[in-house]
């Protein structure tokens, strides 16, 4: 029988193959095997294609697959299927692989953290939403310990009964996880990689945002963020270098000059990685270090991280040497493939050029070039594939393929000097020269608004006609901490364009401004039309007292310190404390019309003004 995933290239690609039990003809935008997953957005495509699967499959089939094929169930990655009922008591189990005994039988009492009946929970989210997010704690089957779990779950009808489907995640760089025995420098050491990394510089920044200063010690002493050649930095605005658990410091120069005071050249070529760091909030930079452990330079893989302490925005930072990383094989396509037009996240970005590269490998150079310019498998707004000549400047890279102006392929595109102050060929020759594939973070003209944006691209090194080429696609984020454009990211848009994407996106761009300017920011988000416009504002909760700080609703003003009357009992704020950032669904009085409404509400967690703040914001269903 055909695999699913095999069935998603088939259809990615255009081969014809025969529809079995394992290959539903749906969910063919965005698909992604459990051992692929690495992120929330990663979960939610995933509990998509196994609802669609059900659908198209049958119960029987899809309860056998979901146990056993890889696809569906790896590590602590599985679908799980629940009946809706008010009490654990009462719900019953109808699909759980970590322990298939429990199938067929009420699961039994489940008070979690965040002191309800999970089940009850979930039951009560669905009846304001047909699908979500839910935050709890549970075994995981791969540590065997109970950790904090974000899941998303899809009503569904499982052999005549109310149901939902879902599959969910353990992050081990929350606010509220961060464990010292799982986010360590020398887990870093013995597992390099870009998650690794990602995860220990996190974990970092929440030290910093939380202490200040007063976190140097720590960070430049504690074998927790030092092993090694691994260690934790971190850098003002200007370059200067504030903390670091090297021997090598760089006090007073700017990080684009990062290496020994005698180096006597650039590391970046005349690129400004702190305004980099500073406009994209999370960067990959690459280059050339001194290994104290091998006496001699080497590549390097770092992470950079902005977040403002003490009200002061800094970049905390860390990396691993090349050479100490294996190589890693890229996940397939046919293990995380997805379309132009579903990609909502950086990581899609990289799945999606992944695609694109096995692409050019399986057809050819002129058949992907018709396919990048022409089908909407790889084109759609301001989505597309690129192929560019990998060379020392745009002054001698030859363009191969570029959908938004098909008449520049084939000549040399020019020096192009972009707003880090640099040529983006030769940055992009510099990065290919230290890594195979990795992110390039830069200001090009998106083609959907005709306006310079900042943009992150995932590039791979192929060849293309006999010669060395760059194919990559990007990513336009409103909600950059550089970006953050008024007319993109407002109440209005979010009244009128009522999503997820875009409420993350509105309380992202709050959040900066409360993380940057702390509570006097609140006559502002009170206030402006940029952050009210009908149903739409911004609101501010206490973590520690549950008060409501700021918000341009008397409704939130009557609920201060009662919040958790909202979910009957659950402790949302905990929770949205101990994740960071959660999903809220619930009802509330409208501003506008003083009615009773089913609201999906987001917070992001924000550390400003010696408190933890919860910002938000909603849209009614």
């Amino acid at each position: 029988m055909m695999h699913l995933a095999v069935l998603a290239v088939s259809i990615l690609f255009g081969a014809v193959a025969p529809v079995t039990a394992h290959g539903p003809t749906a969910c063919s935008d965005r698909r992604i095997s459990a051992a692929a997953i690495r992120t929330q957005s990663d979960i939610q495509a995933f509990v998509e294609c196994a609802k669609e699967f059900v659908e198209a499959n049958g119960t029987e089939e899809a309860r056998h697959a979901f146990h056993e094929d890889e696809f569906w169930n790896y590590g602590s990655i599985y679908v799980f299927v629940d009946g809706l009922a008010k009490s654990g008591t009462e719900a019953m189990t109808f699909v759980y692989p970590p322990d298939p005994s429990r199938e067929g039988t009420p699961w039994g009492e489940a008070i979690d953290d965040f002191g309800t009946d999970l089940f009850y929970e979930v039951y009560r989210m669905m009846q304001s939403a047909d699908a979500g997010w839910t935050y709890y704690s549970i075994t995981n089957p791969e540590t065997g310990v109970t950790s904090p779990k974000a899941s998303y779950v899809i009503e569904i009808d499982w052999e005549g009964s109310p149901a939902v489907i879902g599959a969910g995640i353990y992050s081990p760089d929350w606010p509220g996880t961060c464990a010292a025995g799982e986010v360590t420098a020398s887990v870093l050491k013995d597992r390099p990689s870009p998650e690794t990394l990602e995860q220990f510089v996190r974990c970092a920044a929440f030290v910093v945002e939380s202490e200040g200063y007063f976190a140097k010690h720590e960070l430049e002493t504690d074998p927790r963020w030092r092993h090694g050649n691994i260690y934790v930095y971190v850098l003002d605005m200007m370059g200067n270098q504030l903390m670091t658990g090297s021997r090598l410091r760089v006090n007073g120069e700017p990080l684009y000059e990062f290496g020994r005071r005698d180096a006597g050249y650039d590391q970046f070529g005349g690129r400004n990685m702190i305004d980099v760091g500073h406009t994209f909030g999370e960067a990959h930079i690459y280059y050339r270090a001194f290994n104290h452990e091998t006496g001699r330079f080497g590549g390097k893989s770092a992470f950079l991280k902005r977040v403002v302490s003490q009200g002061v925005p800094v970049l905390v930072g860390s990396g691993y040497y090349l050479d100490d990383a294996p190589m890693e094989a890229a996940t397939p396509c046919e293990q995380n493939m997805v379309v132009a037009s579903s990609i909502r996240s950086l990581e899609d970005v990289q799945a999606f050029v992944q695609c694109a590269a096995e692409y050019v490998k399986e057809h050819g150079e002129e058949e992907a070039r018709r396919a990048f310019n022409e089908d909407h498998l790889w084109k759609e707004g301001p989505t597309y594939v690129f192929v560019d000549e990998v060379t020392r400047s745009g002054a001698t890279s030859t363009t191969h393929v570029f959908p938004p102006d098909p008449s520049r392929e084939g000549s040399l595109w020019g020096v192009s000097l972009d707003s880090f102050g640099s040529d983006y060929y030769a940055e992009l020759h510099r990065i290919l020269s230290l890594v195979g594939e990795g992110w390039i973070h830069y200001a090009f003209t998106n083609p959907a608004t005709g306006l310079d944006e900042p943009k992150s691209s995932y590039v791979i090194e192929i060849e293309w006609n006999g010669d060395r080429a760059a194919i990559g696609a990007g990513f336009y984020a409103a909600d950059f901490p550089g970006a953050c454009d008024p007319a993109e990211v407002n109440a209005m848009e979010l009244e009128y364009v009522p999503t997820d994407d875009h409420l993350r996106e509105f309380v992202t761009c709050a959040s900066h401004m409360v993380a940057n300017t702390g509570l006097f920011a609140a006559p502002i988000l009170e206030t402006s039309p940029r952050w009210n416009h009908g149903s739409a504002y911004v609101f501010g909760v206490d973590v520690a007292s549950g008060l409501v700080l700021f918000s341009s609703s008397p409704a939130s003003w009557e609920i201060s310190g009662r919040i958790p009357e909202l979910f009957d009992g659950r402790d949302m704020i905990a929770a949205g404390a101990l994740f960071g950032e959660v999903f809220w669904y619930y009802n509330f009085r409208d501003r506008a019309s003083g009615q009773l409404m089913n609201k999906v509400g987001l917070v992001k967690l924000v550390r400003t003004s010696g408190r933890q703040i919860l910002v938000g914001s909603g849209y009614n269903r």
